[in-house]
């Protein structure tokens, strides 16, 4: 997942001010300020004001970048120690095999991954859910200013809210709070769509849904997906169409997200979670899962020369047992791009699952069938003779991946003894293997 501040951290930092630290930051005199605004919003004349609750509004709004320090998320550990400063105590600790780094303030606790802020905690709040009440306190200066006369200054104080919501939103992301990551981002959207300030961020509302399905609210989830492709959100290379698929599905009503499925598939034909999604979708219902060669050849027709398209068939074909078609389809992607990763592996893979095969059918052949058990075997050979230059130009393309050096490992033991060449392969992957 990409992180959030990508997207964020611009709009934010437009509106935001100086942090202060926690120790310039005058926690009392601000919570002077707060106890008299509670007496003037539930006083009986002056709650019937617009001021007293704009004044209200901007009061929390002050709060709460007063709690946070006026931090952003994606902010570096030598900016924050710049601008923030120092924290009180600091630690590192190791979580999810992640390495996190704690500063302790006097009200909050900030965390860094890899030298950059990801999320807070607050310790000791000044006000419970400061952007809460002041959303709350701007929707009743609305309402009470019936003449318009605020609606400059309201629109500022929205605005800034929103951004503060998003901010909060990534904070609770980040910290896989995802209830309250889906209120905030909510939020954000619907304090956006407020005439006044008439701003819709489509990305914020696709984190909304995606946090809400991540809290397995998939109600909310497909609502929020819906809103922000009905606004044109299309980023993400088109998760957005599956993961709505998705949460249709885990309501046991994958038929309903199934346009979308196929929505996404045409336009974003690269996607194989989409791809993914139809193949089985159709395998699941027990119907024909070749429908998705019709998406595919559409695509082609288009453009005939994607390579990753031709993949798409292949990988259709493989999960068919289609070996012949899946093997042409893998070839002409590697055609338009010979250094295709995945098409040189599936097909290194196919011929050695294919040998495997011959192998396995070998083993259960009667001890007097002679004949047929080394035909068997000759097969095999045939296959994984097939393979090998497939998986070792996988290995050119990347050393690192542990499966292709055990598969070639094991291949070369296979036939060390039949030239010095083979020998000093198996010997160069006996030593990359781990454990040897």
């Amino acid at each position: 997942m990409k992180r959030i501040i990508l997207f964020l951290s611009a709009a934010i930092m437009a509106t935001s001010v100086l942090a202060q630290t926690s120790q310039q930051v005058n926690f009392k005199s601000l919570q002077k300020k707060v106890d008299k605004s509670n007496v003037r919003i539930q006083h009986e004349k002056r709650s019937l004001k617009y001021k007293t609750w704009l004044s209200h509004g901007e009061l929390m709004l002050d709060v709460y970048d007063a709690m946070t320090l006026s931090t952003q998320s994606g902010m570096s550990v030598p900016e924050f120690d710049l601008i923030v400063g120092k924290p009180n105590e600091q630690k590192e600790f190791e979580k999810d095999g992640i390495t996190i780094t704690e500063y302790k303030m006097d009200r909050v606790n900030f965390y860094f991954i890899n030298g950059s802020l990801e999320y807070w905690t607050f310790t000791d709040n000044l006000v419970d859910e400061p952007l809460v009440v002041a959303y709350e306190s701007f929707m009743k200066a609305e309402e009470l200013d019936e003449k318009g006369k605020a609606n400059k200054s309201l629109a500022e104080m929205l605005t800034r809210l929103k951004f503060a919501n998003i901010s909060e939103g990534t904070s609770n992301y980040a910290k896989k709070d995802y209830k309250a990551a889906t209120d905030y981002f909510g939020r954000a959207v619907e304090v956006g769509q407020n005439p006044l300030v008439s701003q819709v961020d489509t990305i914020v509302i696709y984190y909304a849904g995606l946090s809400a399905q991540l809290d397995t609210d998939y109600e909310t989830a497909i609502s929020y997906y819906k809103k922000a492709i009905d606004y044109g959100y299309e980023g993400g290379e088109g998760n957005i169409y599956y993961n709505l698929f998705d949460a249709y599905q885990s309501l046991e009503r994958a038929e309903e997200g199934l346009d979308y499925l196929e929505t996404g598939f045409i336009k974003f034909p690269n996607n194989q979670s989409i791809l993914y999604g139809l193949i089985n979708y159709y395998i699941n219902k027990g119907d024909d899962p070749t429908k998705v060669l019709d998406y595919i050849n559409k695509a082609l027709e288009t453009d005939p020369n994607v390579p990753s398209l031709h993949f798409a068939a292949g990988t259709v074909h493989d999960n068919l047992e289609n070996f012949d078609e899946a093997v042409k389809s893998y070839e002409k992607a590697l055609e338009i791009k010979p250094d295709f990763y995945d098409a040189v592996y599936n097909i290194g893979v196919l011929y050695f699952n294919k040998g495997v095969k011959y192998i396995e059918e070998a083993n259960k052949v009667p001890a007097r069938e002679v004949e047929k058990y080394d035909s068997l075997i000759a097969k095999a050979h045939i296959e994984f003779k097939h393979s090998i230059p497939y998986m070792e130009q996988a290995y050119g393309l990347d050393p690192s991946n542990e499966v292709v050096v055990e598969t070639l490992r094991n291949l070369y033991f296979r036939y060390r003894n039949e030239s010095e060449e083979y020998q000093e392969k198996y010997e160069k992957m006996k030593k990359l293997t781990k454990g040897e």
